[in-house]
């Protein structure tokens, strides 16, 4: 069976021809379920590059949009204040905490459908009536990323340090890297910061090596577990946290036989440059560069 192993990532390559959109898109403020709070602002699907819909009731309050679960980048109508109604209507781009356009519509209570747009010269926002359509978007929202950290990973428990671990499909809740292990404490950030995290179910659950293992989420100092790894030295493994069945698996890398991105690919080239497949199937053995739409990887098929 042929194996797709990706060795690293490439932060800026020259086939990057312009920024990659946004992964994702949320809706936040009182008018949706989870009012103004970042851990329950509500994803959208994301239809194709730069395009995200959403289908489902609001309440009567204020509405704007994130690309991520911080406050900015936003956007929000081009007037602050204008009402949420059928039809199109541009948006404008807050980026910095110094611009003064933190818009936000307001919200007759009602059942919308809502597509945000990305793609033309500016962006946009497509409102329709939602009655009669199913709901549409994430009821349950994982990180995008998480981010390994502790004194078993070579970079300790330094948070600028932490390894950041790419989840393997948008919203899967299960994420996937290579990572050096060592004897030592382990768990997984939510963000760069102390807050939520993955950890393990009890107090110094021990790790040894490869194996399943039951993970916890940690809320605070009371269940603040760690995972205890010990091996003998310090391996490189497949690690998987799958935090929609509490699950995190050890493997070596010879029992990973497909490393999945939640990119999509715009093209395969080869170490010339030359673009050569618009998919990795059926590609001959080599090494091949992989343009997504949010990284750029370079990946050995055997």
């Amino acid at each position: 069976m042929k194996k797709i192993f990706t060795l690293f990532l490439i932060s800026v390559m020259s086939l990057s021809a312009a920024a990659a959109q946004p992964a994702r898109m949320y809706l936040i403020g009182d008018a949706t379920a989870g009012g103004w709070s970042l851990d329950n602002a509500s994803l959208m699907v994301t239809e194709s590059e730069g395009v995200y819909e959403w289908v489902g009731a609001l309440n009567a309050g204020e509405l704007k949009f994130l690309e991520t679960p911080n406050w900015m980048p936003s956007y929000g109508p081009v007037t602050n204040g204008d009402s949420l109604k059928v039809g199109s209507v541009a948006l404008v781009k807050r980026a910095e905490e110094l611009e003064s356009n933190d818009n936000k519509f307001i919200v007759a209570a009602g059942r919308y459908s809502l597509r945000v747009d990305l793609t033309g010269e500016n962006p946009m926002l497509v409102v329709a009536d939602g009655t009669g359509l199913p709901d549409k978007g994430y009821a349950t929202v994982y990180p995008e990323v998480i981010y390994a950290i502790g004194s078993a990973t070579a970079s300790g428990w330094s948070l600028d340090d932490a390894i950041a671990m790419k989840e393997t499909a948008c919203n899967s809740g299960i994420y996937l890297s290579q990572l050096s292990l060592q004897t030592g404490e382990l768990k997984f950030l939510h963000q760069r910061d102390w807050g939520k995290a993955y950890g393990a179910s009890e107090a110094n659950l021990p790790v040894n090596g490869e194996g399943n293992y039951t993970m916890g989420l940690i809320t605070g100092d009371d269940n603040d577990y760690k995972f205890a790894v010990s091996v003998a030295t310090p391996t490189v493994y497949y690690v998987t946290v799958n935090a929609v069945e509490n699950k995190l698996t050890i493997a070596l890398p010879s029992a990973i036989e497909n490393i999945v991105s939640c990119d999509k690919i715009e093209g395969v080239y080869d170490l010339q440059g030359r673009m050569v497949s618009l998919s990795t199937d059926e590609l001959p053995a080599g090494l091949y560069i992989i343009k997504g739409t949010q990284t750029t990887q370079k990946i050995v098929i055997k």
